[in-house]
């Protein structure tokens, strides 16, 4: 199994007691991106993210210059892991009905598996962006995504499996919509209906829930009548 890339659960790999800056940066990125999850930008203390790290503030300003900068390594860093399964994507010869299901499945449970992802995807936004932004490589990351998007959508409307002319980009933030906010808002959404939505059968019934409404909206409008009882032919 491939090593994440950035982890907010990961044990700190401890020193064996000689140089290695490819472990020393995980470690930081990994406590980092604890630290920013549990505080946000704002509230977040370079010394707490150091002290989980097992570094002086030294290694870390080494490492990535300031606050900011391991704040923006730490957004990179977690967007190309929600990204890492992107590539089966580009199946020309993948059922374009399965290969849709298997992403918006595989996007539900990237964040049921990283809550703290969530999180920071919830402060960035609250601070409008302003980190992410910065970035140069968010189109790196998303475009071959929007791309073999648009490459299920056209098999599947050349299949007669989708209707024509979906647009893949509304489509992924459709998506992600229907996946995120099952997290985002879990908790004031379980006081309202009285009901725990992130139990096992829950999040089980939610995720079967999402990747039906999304074939669904995909797929061609039965003729009228077909499908009713009496109906005409």
């Amino acid at each position: 199994m491939d090593t994440p890339l950035i982890s907010s659960r990961r044990r700190r790999v401890p020193s064996n007691g000689t140089r290695d800056p490819e472990r020393t940066r995980r470690n930081l990125l990994d406590a980092a991106y604890r630290e920013f999850a549990a505080s946000g930008y704002h509230g977040a203390s370079i010394e707490r993210i150091c002290r989980r790290a097992g570094v002086s503030k030294q290694i870390l300003i080494h490492h990535f210059g300031s606050k900011e900068n391991a704040h923006l390594a730490v957004l990179e860093a977690a967007y190309r892991a929600s990204r890492a399964q992107d590539a089966r994507l580009q199946a020309d010869d993948a059922d374009p009905v399965e290969a849709l299901r298997s992403f918006v499945g595989q996007a539900f449970d990237h964040l049921r598996a990283n809550r703290d992802f969530v999180a920071l995807l919830g402060d960035e936004n609250v601070n409008k962006g302003r980190h992410i932004r910065r970035s140069k490589l968010l189109a790196d990351i998303y475009a071959p995504l929007i791309a073999g998007l648009d490459a299920i959508l056209r098999r599947g409307e050349k299949a007669g499996a989708f209707r024509p002319g979906m647009d893949a980009q509304q489509l992924y933030v459709s998506i992600s919509a229907l996946c995120y906010f099952t997290f985002s808002n879990a908790y004031t959404l379980s006081a309202v209906f009285g009901q725990d939505l992130l139990s096992a059968d829950a999040l089980a019934e939610r995720r079967q829930h999402v990747v039906e409404f999304v074939l669904a909206a995909l797929s061609l409008p039965r003729c009228a009548g077909e499908g009713r009882v009496g109906g005409t032919t």
